[in-house]
């Protein structure tokens, strides 16, 4: 989620983007709940007086029940959502009518009242007798049956598996074969308090016969998330969430709990208290119903609706004020409830979800009175208690997404969870025990219309604890074991894993199937795939087990069968990866049959994965016009999008599916732009990807390099094998480059074509991609990998040269490539001989096949780092110095991420309780002064507490010492929660031969008030 905020132990509070518990402890706030109600039957029965039931039809509301006296008269109250059961008095009653003889009645009135709303959200009252003798009879009542026409109708979709995510990248997503997402979903940003000066900044929408308006930006973007994933096939679950927002334009002030405490929390609840917040909520949830229910699926799908966030942890989640829990789920139960009202309008599939964290019999946060919770309430307690409330009130189809993150967040290792135990009395309900939430679910008091309420896991993860590959496998095998666990459990729909990227600001948590972008100066832009991202991707296909058998080791166990009941490798394989087809560059298609020729427009293609719009140009490959696609929409388009490296595309479905079993040659042409002098770094290679899709599913995909220089590259994709070719029914075209450039720009696509089938360019030109990774900093000596990849349509039948071009040479110079099918890679090492390029970061190696050249650019890695202290063993000689109390080797601590940068141990030093802005320092003092002569640089690791009172900042400052010299770097723009790098640059230093000390200090900017923080040092280093 977006500008979020996390409490973390009262250190600091921080901006987000993942929905991450309050409790990361397990000894936080472990305040249990009351016990386990016995099974009741809630709600008034036929032998109960007052309302059984509502029903709400095409055109009519029936209200039926019984009251104690036979034959008298009954009059049946609609009031709105909000309004006190008792208000009802003075008014006109919305129906009349008599008891029978045993004191049953019922009572029909007009579905929609005179101001044109629909009485579908009201509560209705019954009061039976006349006169001074008329009292209500039972309590109020909502519409609990919908027995009326829905807009739309379309079965509830079938996804291929559990595995999802809450996504970023919808390209990313697409690759990764994601089956279910969460997108948030914020209502601050989506919904405005008025149509304001420009009517194309909204988009206006009727409800209840008035009209509410939609930011016009925040929808498209919106779309942009959605449609590329449901057009997918992907299960979309939107989480409906609430921030506080200064914009002027925003719903915030209406749609926000009046007792909120605004700055109290990160989520709001929404608005149930006022007609206002009830009109403004119900039309929001109105008009996303309406947008992703369509029949044409103009705008995407959506299936479920998950109502706010974790609001077990309401104070800093679901903020509504200081209240019993009751309270809160007063108002809780009508967001729900017009949740489940208003998707059920358009769409019978529609599923609304209540969100909770892990913590079950216990609260994930601290009450001012931990015997009477107001703000942290047990998740056991809240579906109980939601239950009985909604049984008494006329029922609802609201199901449950569940958090069972591991007991610790940061800790991968569920499996050794202490607090998460069999049956309905644990404290946590984490992976380890999932089992427990579906069991407890299935008594009857808690069912639904005879069946258990659905479960999904919309949210959790598995932390990566440091910056070793050991860590990254670790988190990978939380994972792994997760998904096992939970695809052998029918009674949950889904796995929607927590995050795609990791967050700088997420707390020290790195839950990410990447890791972020250092680079960038943006929060969460995908920098590298991480180990996780393999076995997310393979977790559901035939490779399964061959991806996940290294967790078996760090688990501890010898099968997988040992600790998953019903685990059967052979039900792994539930979707079939894409096809990858043979590509060739500049062929020539003979007997073709064109698809869009872009003559007169689009041809019905439209922007797909971060692209904004498609247009009309002139200047086509072949004819007069072409297609522009466009990703140059910042106010649309989200911060990823203008990264190089994601994918940017464009998609057709066609009117009818295209029988290519006599044509199966897809030809395309495929423009770039050629870049501005330093547009892009060195080495950036942009590629093609297109694919194509049968309407059995399945997927065919071809991928070439392009090269801008050379204006348009036609493509031609060899379908001839793939058994979906005779039922085309949509075809997809990306681009994208290599680097993390921003790029906002555009890419022309033209002459999209059928063939009988293709002459190869008679250049002989292959398709090939080249890449290479150098093994270590000093290149001379060091082994140079190789990688090639056939992404041609024809088998390579001679060898590979390695020449040099940019004063790179290696040996064997010449590389066997023979046999080398479509879609195969092959490695080779290579030694580095000569080493003299023109940019050291960037050097080239030209790779020839027969006359062709591919330029092929790698970066030199860092240097490996020497160790000078690790304090495994002790705190290797430092010591407090100024303004610190006391220094200790550790292997846990407070702040985040709560691990060692490296190895087991860190330095940790407390600091004495002085001004903010005064330096605490740590400092050591060898016996023999160390000899750096060969460093070019020395690091050191520093981790610290955040939120320190008024702070605008914080700062560290690294010396060393040599006798009197000095030599000193300053980082102002430190951030806590996190292992900072602190390098020191003494290659030209003339003293760095003989280091008599070294001191670190930490100190906040912007506030002198009394605050006695810890932080922490780890691998000191050099880089030679």
């Amino acid at each position: 989620m977006s500008r979020r905020l996390l409490r973390r132990r009262g250190h600091r509070i921080l901006t987000v983007v993942a929905c991450v518990l309050v409790a990361m402890v397990p000894a936080l706030s472990a305040v249990a709940s009351t016990p386990p109600r016995a099974a009741t039957t809630a709600g008034t029965s036929a032998a109960e007086p007052g309302i059984a039931s509502v029903s709400a039809r095409d055109t009519t509301i029936v209200v039926t029940g019984t009251v104690p006296d036979t034959s008298a008269p009954v009059a049946v109250y609609a009031l709105e959502a909000q309004a006190p059961p008792d208000s009802y008095t003075g008014t006109v009653p919305a129906a009349s009518t008599t008891a029978d003889t045993s004191g049953g009645f019922t009572a029909t009135l007009p579905r929609m009242d005179a101001a044109g709303q629909d009485r579908l959200y009201d509560q209705y009252v019954v009061v039976a007798g006349s006169g001074d003798s008329a009292q209500p009879v039972g309590g109020p009542h909502y519409v609990d049956r919908l027995d009326f026409t829905r807009a739309r109708d379309f079965a509830y979709p079938k996804a291929a598996s559990k595995k999802g995510l809450q996504v970023e990248m919808t390209d990313d997503a697409e690759e990764l074969g994601v089956q279910h997402a969460g997108i948030n979903v914020a209502f601050n940003e989506l919904m405005r308090n008025g149509p304001g000066e420009d009517p194309g900044a909204v988009v206006p929408f009727e409800s209840n016969g008035r009209t509410f308006y939609f930011d016009a930006n925040a929808v498209a973007s919106l779309d942009g998330q959605i449609k590329p994933l449901s057009d997918n096939g992907v299960l979309v679950n939107l989480i409906l969430i609430l921030y506080q927002d200064a914009d002027p334009t925003s719903a915030w002030p209406i749609l926000h709990h009046p007792d909120a405490v605004v700055g109290g929390g990160t989520v709001y609840a929404f608005n149930t208290k006022t007609a206002e917040g009830v009109a403004h909520f119900t039309a929001a949830m109105e008009f996303l119903a309406d947008r992703y229910t369509r029949a044409d699926e103009k705008y995407g799908r959506a299936v479920g609706y998950i109502v706010g966030n974790e609001v077990d942890a309401q104070w800093v989640w679901a903020n509504s004020g200081d209240m019993p829990l009751d309270d809160f789920l007063s108002y809780y139960a009508k967001a729900v409830r017009i949740a489940w009202q208003a998707t059920q309008k358009y769409w019978a599939g529609a599923r609304t979800y209540i969100s909770l964290t892990h913590c079950w019999t216990i609260v994930c946060g601290t009450n001012p009175d931990p015997d009477n919770p107001t703000r942290y309430y047990a998740g056991r307690d809240v579906i109980d208690q939601l239950s009985a409330l909604t049984k008494d009130t006329g029922d609802v189809g609201w199901s449950v997404a569940y958090h069972p993150y591991p007991e610790d967040l940061f800790d991968p290792a569920f499996w050794n969870d202490t607090t998460a135990q069999p049956g309905p009395d644990t404290q946590r309900i984490t992976f380890k025990n999932i089992e427990v939430l579906p069991e407890y679910l299935s008594q009857d008091n808690l069912r639904y219309d005879g069946g258990s309420r659905r479960i999904i896991l919309s949210e959790q993860g598995c932390n990566t604890p440091g910056d070793t590959a050991d860590a990254e496998r670790l988190q990978a095998a939380c994972y792994a074991y997760a998904y096992y666990k939970v695809r052998f459990l029918d009674s949950v729909d889904a796995f929607i894993l927590h995050r795609h990227v990791d967050h700088q600001q997420e707390g020290g948590l790195r839950l990410g199937l990447w890791t972020w972008d250092d680079e960038r100066t943006e929060a969460a832009l995908p920098g590298r795939h991480k180990e996780i991202y393999d076995v997310f991707t393979q977790i559901d296909t035939a490779g399964s087990t061959r991806a996940t058998d290294f967790a078996k080791q760090i688990i501890g166990i010898d099968d997988w069968a040992d600790v998953i009941p019903g685990f059967d490798p052979a039900k792994l394989a539930e979707r079939t990866a894409p096809t990858q087809v043979g590509t060739l560059v500049d062929a020539r298609p003979v007997g073709s049959s064109v698809v869009a020729d872009f003559e007169d427009g689009p041809d019905g293609w439209r922007p797909s994965d971060n692209a904004s719009a498609v247009q009309g140009v002139t200047g086509g490959y072949t004819g007069a016009g072409a297609l522009r696609v466009r990703f140059d929409n910042a106010a649309q388009l989200p911060a990823w999008s203008r990264d190089a490296k994601t994918w940017k595309g464009a998609d057709v479905v066609l009117p009818e599916p295209l029988d290519a079993t006599a044509t199966p040659h897809l030809n395309l042409a495929v423009k770039v732009p050629e870049p501005a002098p330093g547009q892009f770094q060195a080495g950036n290679v942009f590629s093609a990807k297109v694919q194509v899709y049968a309407r059995d599913g399945q997927v065919a995909y071809g991928v070439a390099r392009l090269d801008p220089e050379r204006g348009w590259t036609s493509l031609s994709l060899d379908l001839s094998e793939w058994e979906g070719r005779s039922a085309i029914q949509r075809i997809k075209v990306w681009v994208r480059g290599t680097s993390n450039d921003d790029w906002r720009g555009s890419f022309d696509l033209d002459h999209v074509t059928l063939a009988r089938s293709v002459a190869p360019a008679p250049s002989g030109l292959r398709n090939l991609d080249v890449s290479a990774t150098l093994s270590d900093h000093h290149a001379v000596g060091a082994t140079l990998s190789v990688t090639v990849t056939n992404n041609d349509a024809r088998g390579l039948d001679h060898t590979l040269g390695l020449q040099p071009c940019d004063g790179v040479s290696v040996t064997p110079s010449s590389l066997d490539v023979t046999g080398l099918g479509t879609g195969e890679s092959r490695t080779y090492q290579t030694t580095v001989t000569a080493f003299d390029p023109a940019d050291a970061d960037h050097p080239t190696i030209c790779a020839t096949y027969l006359r062709q050249v591919i330029r092929t650019t790698f970066t030199v890695p860092p240097a490996t780092p020497t160790q000078i202290y690790g304090f495994e063993t002790g705190t290797d000689g430092w010591a407090a110095g100024e303004n610190v109390t006391s220094v200790a080797a550790v292997e846990r601590f407070a702040n985040g991420p709560q691990a060692p940068h490296g190895g087991r141990r860190a330095l940790e030093a407390t600091a004495a309780a002085v001004p903010a802005s005064t330096p605490k320092t740590v400092a050591v003092h060898p016996t023999t002064p160390l000899d750096l002569s060969v460093a070019r640089t020395v690091v050191a690791w520093v981790d610290a507490y955040g939120g320190a009172p008024g702070a605008t900042g914080y700062e560290v400052t690294f010396t060393l010492l040599s006798g009197t010299q000095t030599r000193t770097t300053t980082v102002t723009n430190f951030e806590p929660d996190r292992w900072n790098e602190i390098r020191l640059e003494v290659e030209d230093w003339p003293y760095r031969d003989q280091i008599t000390g070294m001191e670190v200090s930490f100190r906040a900017l912007g506030s002198d008030t009394p605050w006695s923080p810890r932080f922490q040092v780890d691998d000191v280093t050099y880089l030679d």
